[in-house]
C-alpha cells in the first residue's frame, strides 16, 4: 500500500493527496478573499488550531522584546492568544489593541481577552483603520498577515505612520520566496498572496524610513514533521 502524499497550508494543517488533486483541478482559482478565509477559521476549530500552529516562532519573537510602557498594537490577533501574553507580560503598565478582518476571530479574541482592563479588539482592515483619538504605538506586531495585503509596501508604510518615534514594527511571516513549500498557498487556500523574499522584506523597511533594520528566522522546535523549517522576522525601529 503506497503511503499517502501529505502537504501543509499556510498555518501547519495536513493536506491530503485527495484535497491536493481537487485543489490543483482549479488552476489556482484565486476568488477567495481573506477575510472569507479567516471568517470561516474563526468560526470552527482552525482558530485554535492556528494558535499551536504559530505559538512557537512567535513565543521566540515575544522572548526578544523587553517590557515596555505606551501603547501596543497587533494586527491579526486571532483567538487573542498573542494579545493575552503581551497585555499580562511586556505591557502590564500600557494598552493593547488587536485589530481582526474577521469578526468571527473579533469575538473569540474578545472572550479570550474580557477580564484584562488594558485590552481593547477592534474589527478591521488595518490599511484603512484609523487609531482611536490618533493613538500612536510603542510596538506594532504580526504574524502571518502582510503577504495578504494587496501591496506590502503600504502595509510597512501605514505601521511605520502609526509608531511613536522609537516604536518599532516586528512582522513574522511564513510565506516568502526563499521557503519554496509556501509557493502552493495561494493555490490551496484560493486566496491572493503576495510573495516577497528577505531582501524585499528589509528593503521595505528601509524604504518606510525604519533604521535599525534586522531578521531573524525562527524554527519551530514543536513541529515533528519539518514543514518549511523557518518563520522570517523583520523588524525595525522609527527613527526619533
Amino acid at each position: 500500500m503506497e503511503s499517502e502524499e501529505l502537504r501543509f497550508d499556510p498555518d501547519g494543517f495536513i493536506i491530503r493527496s485527495s484535497e491536493i488533486c481537487s485543489k490543483e483541478l482549479q488552476t489556482m482559482d484565486l476568488s477567495k478573499t481573506t477575510s472569507e478565509v479567516f471568517e470561516k477559521w474563526g468560526s470552527d476549530h482552525r482558530a485554535n488550531e492556528m494558535e499551536q500552529a504559530h505559538w512557537s516562532p512567535v513565543q521566540q519573537a515575544f522572548a526578544l522584546i523587553p517590557k515596555r510602557s505606551g501603547n501596543y498594537l497587533e494586527i491579526g490577533v486571532g483567538n487573542g492568544y498573542g494579545i493575552r501574553h503581551m497585555a499580562t507580560n511586556q505591557f502590564t503598565e500600557g494598552h493593547c489593541w488587536g485589530l481582526d478582518l474577521a469578526s468571527s476571530m473579533v469575538t473569540l479574541s474578545k472572550k479570550r481577552t474580557e477580564t484584562l482592563q488594558n485590552v481593547t479588539i477592534e474589527h478591521g482592515n488595518f490599511l484603512e483603520w484609523n487609531s482611536p483619538s490618533n493613538e500612536l504605538f510603542s510596538l506594532i506586531f504580526s504574524m502571518e498577515v502582510f503577504f495578504y495585503f494587496p501591496k506590502i509596501q503600504q502595509g510597512i508604510d501605514k505601521a511605520y505612520s502609526l509608531l511613536k518615534p522609537g516604536g518599532q514594527l516586528w512582522v513574522l511571516v511564513d510565506y516568502f520566496k526563499e521557503n519554496e513549500i509556501s509557493h502552493e498557498w495561494p493555490g490551496l487556500l484560493q486566496t491572493p498572496m503576495q510573495l516577497w523574499s528577505k531582501r524585499d522584506y528589509r528593503d521595505g523597511f528601509i524604504n518606510a524610513g525604519f533604521s535599525e533594520v534586522g531578521q531573524r528566522q525562527f524554527a519551530d522546535s514543536q513541529k515533528k514533521t519539518s514543514l518549511d523549517g523557518n518563520t522570517l522576522c523583520t523588524f525595525g525601529t522609527k527613527s526619533r
